[in-house]
């Protein structure tokens, strides 16, 4: 770091990005920057999509609980993931 943070504070106020190697984005599943803008406009609605595509033994009452900087994801909501 050129500068050194002076309070915790500081140090939540990461800008800088990294870019993936060229290998790594060449084997990338997806290929394209609309599933991220997707993402990006309902993250709720779209990792529920995903979430919906896997078994579950109890549904969950609510996609996001989000308390800065606490979040719980598919509140109350029950799956084996070794089971899927």
């Amino acid at each position: 770091m050129a500068q050194e943070a002076k309070t915790i504070l500081d140090l939540l106020k990461e800008k800088r990005t990294f870019s993936p190697l060229k290998d790594f984005v060449e084997n990338a599943h997806i290929k394209s920057d609309s599933v991220y803008k997707k993402a990006e406009r309902n993250r709720e609605a779209f990792w529920e999509g995903f979430a919906k595509e896997l078994h579950w033994y109890k549904k969950w009452k609510k996609v996001l609980d989000w308390k800065a900087p606490h979040s719980k994801w598919f509140v109350g909501g029950k799956i084996n993931v070794s089971y899927n």
